[in-house]
């Protein structure tokens, strides 16, 4: 063996400075794909990464680009070059030290300059390993899936004992809220740098990773998992990985701060619907999936609830059954929705499960009050059950006599009631009781468990995504509110919410005005009514409503707001009462508010992406009309006043004159059409083909053998 050569003496293409890596000479002879190493302070881990890109399987060549990040240590940059010397694969750049994703940047710039053929890179950071054939079946995963830009790999962890399973249909969602699960060591297509797409250069504490995916998923780009692919993750007591946990919400709002259309809520809501339906109403052809009732999409085949329940027992992170089953007649569920409190009344359910131990159920009544919240039942049968899926699956798995079990539950269920307009006996019909329901469904999970083993799980790693119920408390949390709104947000749809009361429900012509006919315009106007919604229908024109909903605002507070010197009585923008306000508001492209009460959470609902107006009925406001405009004015993005001569007061007080609109200002006013203002045109992806229903009107049942097809949007 010949004395190896000076570093002096090496090829420039191989031992270069990261400024002069853009004029490297192409190659020829273009790799299938290369693997970058960034390094910092780590010499004692980069022999084993190294060492492991070596030894790969693959048929096809395959390139190392060791990016050495400005280690101060000298083993560092000695066995860089002891590498590069060795081995004529393996080429080595150093920079300056700016941090883990502008080393990979310049990993991938140089990679792309040098072989502008190559088919894809993979990032590998110098504390893990790759597993003999990683690449090669990364590569023959995206040869397999042409539709796929990346491949990204189940972790088993060394160091710290930890596995975990990732290998689950992935949503929008599980990128959005749990990002981390796909490591930054993933086969990437070219192509997804050749887009620009790079790691930003100013997360250097990280969660780098975590954005480079939103982006690339924002660019529509997507990945898959492959489980064979492998990765060996160092797991380590102290690390920027335990230093990035460590600040969490930190790098969080950066990422929200850096998409906020993306975050924003009724983006997060629109992925709900279309990948993870909330509810799941067990009927006899099956159990229906859905959010909102009107967006209802498939019915499963009627042994599904048992089959479902055993998987979400045994996998609960892979989405066997919705978080909540909803246990009904379909006919009082048609009642309900024709009555347009369907989905106010299933989000008032979701509230009170939480005060019933996983259990609500619904008193139906007539004529005298609605929307009003019941720690007692107002009737001794509930003509709906809502219960949570995990509290399902523990009385299904209950060792004793179900009916005690049940009984037991039910007693302790919370209870919430509803009122049908305007025909007593209607309710007298509808009024089934829906614990007959319960009964037969147990029975037929039961005797379903009885005949199988109890489910197991079938992968040895630890979970690591959220299951149907955590999903829940995710978007609850990372909204703001609970029970969150239930509507159908359809691609190119426009949601308009009006929160009104009494004093200010001319609002509602104020909208129909500027909205248009209904059909000649994508909007879809709900209505969120700030008292009682009992005999609401007989005082005001609901033909353009497509849903109901009642609003308990909180109380003044105590510490008064003050403007100009001057107090005004308002609820303060910290009481809890405002949780359930911001769940019910969350996800409409524009709020109409007419009530002053709900002015303090109105810059909070702007921030997140919703476009804030203020209706002023005529004659204003009992109390401090003027002075509310302008303390808000801040937080309005529009102030709809009915005549001319107010809107001249107003702007001569201070009110800008541009902010101010009359009713007949034209649907731009609810919804400009400016695409960029703040994200706030943004949709959540392409519209989800619908089913056609039968001559019946009924939706199709999805055979047994197609159940389990996953399919990712």
């Amino acid at each position: 063996m010949g004395r190896p050569q000076p570093v002096a003496d090496l090829p420039v293409r191989r031992i270069v400075a990261s400024d002069r890596a853009p004029s490297v000479p192409a190659t020829q002879d273009a790799p299938a794909i290369a693997v970058v190493i960034p390094v910092y302070r780590q010499p004692h881990f980069l022999i084993e990464s190294v060492a492991s890109a070596l030894r790969q399987s693959l048929s096809m060549g395959h390139r190392i680009v060791i990016v050495d990040d400005g280690c101060p240590l000298p083993e560092t940059r000695a066995l860089g070059l002891a590498f590069a010397l060795a081995d004529p694969h393996v080429h080595v750049i150093r920079t300056p030290n700016r941090g883990l994703s502008a080393a990979r940047n310049a990993g991938i710039d140089y990679a792309l300059s040098c072989w502008p053929g190559i088919e894809a890179l993979y990032m590998l950071d110098a504390d893990n390993r790759l597993t003999p054939r990683s690449l090669e079946i990364g590569l023959s995963a995206l040869t397999r899936h042409p539709e796929a830009d990346w491949v990204y790999p189940q972790l088993s962890k060394f160091g710290m004992g930890w596995a975990g399973h990732v290998d689950v249909p992935v949503s929008p969602l599980h990128t959005l809220l749990a990002g981390s699960f796909m490591e930054a060591s993933s086969v990437i297509r070219a192509r997804v740098f050749a887009a620009g797409l790079r790691y930003d250069k100013t997360m250097r504490a990280g969660y780098e990773d975590w954005e480079f995916w939103i982006q690339a998923y924002a660019s529509g780009f997507r990945g898959i998992c492959e489980p064979a692919m492998g990765l060996d993750y160092r797991y380590r007591p102290e690390s920027m990985v335990r230093n990035a946990a460590r600040q969490r919400p930190v790098l969080l709002s950066a990422l929200r701060q850096r998409h906020p259309s993306l975050f924003a809520a009724r983006t997060l809501l629109g992925f709900e619907q279309a990948h993870h339906p909330r509810y799941g109403l067990v009927a006899e052809a099956g159990l229906v999936r859905f959010t909102d009732w009107a967006d209802r999409r498939e019915v499963l085949a009627s042994d599904d609830l048992a089959d479902g329940l055993a998987r979400s027992r045994a996998e609960p992170e892979g989405g066997g059954l919705p978080p909540f089953l909803v246990f009904a007649d379909p006919d009082l569920v048609a009642s309900l929705s024709r009555a347009r409190i369907l989905q106010s009344t299933l989000r008032r359910l979701e509230g009170a499960v939480a005060r019933g131990a996983g259990w609500a159920g619904l008193a139906l009544t007539s004529g005298q009050t609605s929307g009003r919240s019941e720690e007692t039942p107002v009737g001794d049968k509930p003509a709906m059950i809502l219960v949570a899926s995990d509290r399902w699956a523990d009385l299904v798995a209950g060792v004793s006599d179900g009916e005690i079990e049940m009984a037991e539950a039910l007693a302790a269920m919370a209870w919430i009631d509803a009122t049908l307009p305007p025909d007593p006996s209607e309710v007298t019909t509808l009024q089934p009781d829906a614990r007959v329901r319960v009964r037969r469904a147990l029975l037929t999970c039961r005797t379903a468990v009885g005949r199988s083993e109890p489910p197991k799980r079938w992968h040895w790693q630890t979970r690591t995504l959220f299951d149907a119920a955590e999903l829940v408390e995710t978007l609850r949390t990372e909204i703001g509110g609970a029970p969150l709104s239930n509507l159908a947000r359809g691609s190119g749809q426009r949601l308009l919410g009006l929160v009104l009361d009494e004093h200010s429900l001319q609002g509602l012509a104020v909208a129909r005005g500027l909205s248009g006919p209904r059909g000649s315009d994508p909007t879809r106007v709900h209505l969120l009514h700030c008292g009682p919604l009992a005999g609401l229908a007989e005082r005001v024109d609901l033909c353009e409503v497509e849903s109901l909903d009642g609003l308990t605002l909180p109380e003044p507070g105590k510490r008064a707001f003050r403007f100009h010197g001057e107090p005004f009585d308002l609820p303060e923008p910290d009481d809890p009462a405002w949780r359930e306000i911001r769940g019910a508001l969350a996800g409409f492209d524009t709020i109409l508010i007419g009530v002053p009460r709900l002015f303090p959470i109105l810059a909070e609902c702007r921030a997140k992406g919703t476009r804030t107006i203020v209706y002023r009925p005529e004659g204003g406001w009992p109390d401090h009309d003027t002075r509310l405009v302008l303390a808000f004015e801040h937080a309005t993005d529009a102030l709809i006043v009915e005549s001319e001569d107010i809107a001249a007061r107003l702007a001569a007080q201070g009110f800008p004159r541009s902010k101010i609109a009359l009713p007949r200002g034209g649907v731009a006013v609810l919804f400009p059409d400016t695409a960029g203002e703040a994200g706030r045109t943004v949709r959540p992806g392409p519209p989800i083909p619908q089913p056609e229903a039968d001559q019946d009107g009924q939706l199709p049942t999805i055979p047994r053998a197609e159940r389990h097809r996953k399919i990712q949007t």
